[in-house]
């Protein structure tokens, strides 16, 4: 079974469970729109997952738990079970993980940062944008966007 069909009959499981109509659904996704997912005619995006949960009064997880236990013919506990154990297998059980998220800096703007920092200092030596272009190795241009810039 496709994980979008698990999806359709989760959400229509727990729609018609709560005695709630697709429109009522409807608070920030369209009736419509509601109606192609539960037709699985459509995938849902976490956001649209989101949504739904928020106007389900349950969280985004139980709709995704019910989908992934739909998918794999088990039950939502044997699916809650399962992803218990990997996460206690990464130690991430009983820690909040947030803080352990490294901050990401793109390989480019690392670059431009750091380009920033050479042009910034060699204009505090009080070099000409010429001679830092020719100093740092890039055109004149480059260091004209740099040259401005605040060293945070």
């Amino acid at each position: 079974m496709l994980l979008r069909q698990a999806l359709a009959e989760a959400l229509l499981l727990l729609r018609t469970r709560k005695g709630v109509t697709q429109r009522m659904l409807a608070v920030e996704l369209d009736a419509s729109q509601v109606s192609r997912l539960e037709r699985a005619q459509s995938a849902a995006t976490l956001e649209s997952i989101d949504l739904l949960a928020q106007a389900l009064e349950i969280q985004p997880l139980t709709l995704l738990t019910l989908a992934y236990a739909i998918k794999a013919g088990s039950t939502p506990h044997d699916a809650l079970k399962l992803v218990s154990e990997e996460l206690g297998l990464q130690d991430f059980l009983d820690i909040q993980v947030s803080t352990l998220v490294p901050d990401f800096v793109h390989p480019l703007t690392a670059r431009g940062i750091e380009t920033t920092h050479a042009v910034l200092e060699l204009k505090g030596q009080g070099l000409s944008q010429a001679q830092v272009a020719r100093s740092l190795g890039i055109s004149t241009s480059t260091v004209g966007r740099h040259w401005n810039r605040s060293a945070g």
